[in-house]
Parts: C-alpha cells; structure tokens; sequence
C-alpha cells in the first residue's frame, strides 16, 4: 500500500453509468463482530499492512514521536495472544508494504532515512527487509551502478517461492525510473531485473497469481505476462481514479479498490471488479470514504476498508463495506476503537483481520496503532 496521498476521502456514487450487483452467498447479515487487538503501547504509531500465511501474521507500518526522527520502522508478529515487536535493521524510516509467504518468508519495503545534520534527514532511500523465521535483515537490490532516490512501495511472494518488489530510482540524468526486481523468497538472492514500465505513473500495490501473472495498481491497473507490461481498459467514468488495494481471486475474479476525487464530496469510494473479460464498476454508497484495502472472508465475501474525512458518515473514521442480502456494498461495520483502517487480509480460519490508526484522529494523524479481528 503507497500512502504518499493524502488520507481523506469523499463518496458519491451518482452519475455513474454502468453498476455491476455481485450475488450474495446466504449468510445472514450484520452478524459479525470485531476484536480489538491492537498492539499495547503503539502510542503515536500507525500501520499500514497486514498479511497472514501458513499461521505467520504480520503487520507493518511505522512511529513518529519526539525520538524517531522523523519515523521509526514499525513490524510486528502475532504470537497468537498478543503482539511481538522484534529488532529492526533499520532505527529510522517507515515501512508501507508487507508480504508473507510462508513464516520464514516475510518480506516488507517502505524508506530508510540517515541523519545529514545535527537537526536534518536526507530524503531517504529504499528500505527492503527479509524475516527468515529468527531475525530481520536488510537486504540490497541490484540497482542500476549509480541510481539516486531510491525507493521501493509495492512487494508480493508468489506460489512458486519467488519475492516481487517494485520501485524506482533517479538515473544519472536526472530522470526518474521505474524498476522490478524478482529473488528468492527464502532470501538467498538470486534476484533479477523485470521490465518495470507498467504505463502507470505509481505502482502501490503488486498481485502476483499462482500462473505467474503480475498486476500492479497505482492510478490504473496493468498486467504483466512475463514479458511485458499491458495497462487495462478501465470504465471510462472512473478515468483519474487511484487504487490502492487488489486482491484476486481467480484469474476470472478481480476487485480493485480506491477512491476518485469529487467536487462535492471531495473522495468518494470506487470499487472495480474483472469478470475474465472486462472490468466493471461496483456500486457503493452515495457517501464520503477512501478505501484502501480488502480481503474475502471464509464464505468468500468482501470486507472492503478504508477512511472517512467525514464525521456524519462515521465520527470514529473507519469506513467499511460488506455486501449486503441484495449483493449491494453497504456500510454496516463500525470495529470498537478503529480510526482509519489501512489494511487488509484473510487467514486460515477464514477471519479477516484490519490493521490501521485508532480512532480519536487530530488532523488526520491517529493517536496510536489499531489491529481488530472479524469474527
């Protein structure tokens, strides 16, 4: 998940021209709750991805307070009763994606800042760090000889044991330039250079299928064959759209989720979905929200999360959806303490998890960490 926007978000679903309805499994509303198991004393912390595989979760985001300087990496590991936060190789920066392919798999990106001054930071630099089931260590991409501003904001594990991240640099003259690098997931190396040209100015998340297939999302969706990169054809009405969160299903089931700015509302919430052919719209409520991330839960339905700016939708800031009986996406959730949600993913019990800020928000910054568990 890329964050670099802003965290507000404004919704209305009037004037769009094409709505899908997804059908509904039989399960009874509204019946689901939520447990709060956000991490003790993430005072002034936030996180912004959960990920879960072969009973290893992890969550990953980062903390801002008078001795971080400007963020401290934050990840943190389930113990099954609480959370555990183990040494990071890097002592500033912040950390913004997280893949999990196996519990001695675990890889996230974000940004590692040094100090060039007494009082200054440089702009920071790409951060990629492996958990081989003991520790945390940084590792180094095999950027091109001389690249600057490095960075890095999208990571995937694939089913054939292979780590994707995606990123970019500055080349020697000055021009900005995207890369994707592909490595072993148990980390011992083995990494090589993809083409990176996805037609998408910022890539925030990457999906890699069971067939190999990559899509990249950011301001579009593009798919990568193996050999080249292919921007999808979106509905026209949601041209300028941004997403921030896939998940896939099946090479014939798709849902991306984001938000498209609004001259009313500011943000309203956009939900898409690929059928094996072509992308359609998913209609939401004519209301303010940004979403971010989504996950299906054990009778494979979404549960969809994001933010609102605005507190007549929600006064705590997260926003959700779920399909209701009808197979519309409506707003039904409010998880006790949870402020704006960031995060999303399924485990082996079929429980969604969520992971963000917790509510009390000043300014758009959370008091501390949130973590919740759909029962």
């Amino acid at each position: 998940m890329n964050l670099s926007l802003p965290r507000a978000a404004t919704t209305v679903a009037v004037g769009l021209a094409s709505f899908v309805g997804v059908a509904a499994a039989p399960a009874a509303a509204d019946t689901h709750t939520w447990r709060n198991v956000s991490p003790a004393g993430s005072h002034d912390s936030v996180l912004f991805d959960v990920e879960t595989a072969g009973g290893a979760t992890w969550a990953v985001g980062a903390r801002s307070d008078a001795t971080t300087r400007p963020f401290a990496p934050v990840a943190l590991r389930w113990t099954g009763t609480r959370w555990q936060a183990p040494p990071q190789p890097a002592e500033h920066g912040r950390l913004d994606d997280l893949a999990v392919g196996a519990p001695d798999q675990v890889w996230a990106v974000g940004t590692r800042n040094e100090a060039v001054g007494e009082d200054d930071w440089d702009r920071g630099r790409a951060l990629l760090q492996h958990w081989n089931g003991k520790a945390w260590r940084a590792v180094e991409l095999p950027f091109p000889k001389g690249a600057q501003d490095t960075s890095l904001s999208a990571v995937d594990v694939d089913a054939r044991g292979r780590v994707w991240v995606h990123g970019g640099y500055t080349d020697a003259s000055g021009e900005y330039l995207p890369a994707l690098f592909r490595g072993r997931a148990d980390g011992s190396g083995g990494w090589s250079r993809l083409p990176a040209d996805t037609g998408l100015t910022w890539v925030s998340q990457l999906e890699v299928g069971p067939d190999g297939v990559a899509l990249a999302i950011g301001d579009g969706v593009s798919r990568f064959d193996g050999r080249a990169w292919t921007k999808q054809t979106l509905p026209s009405e949601l041209d300028g759209a941004m997403y921030d969160g896939i998940e896939r299903r099946s090479a014939n089931e798709i849902w991306a989720v984001g938000h498209i700015r609004d001259e009313n509302l500011w943000r309203r919430p956009v939900v898409i979905r690929f059928d094996g052919r072509t992308w359609s719209v998913v209609r939401t409520p004519a209301e303010t929200g940004q979403l971010f991330d989504l996950a299906f839960d054990g009778s494979g339905r979404p549960v969809i999360v994001g933010e609102t700016m605005n507190p007549e939708v929600n006064p705590a800031g997260n926003y959700i959806l779920t399909l209701g009986p009808d197979g519309r996406l409506k707003r039904t959730e409010n998880p006790r303490g949870a402020g704006f949600l960031y995060g999303a993913t399924t485990d082996e019990a079929g429980r969604v998890w969520t992971v963000g800020g917790a509510e009390g928000a000043e300014g758009g910054i959370s008091p501390s960490s949130y973590a919740g568990i759909r029962r």
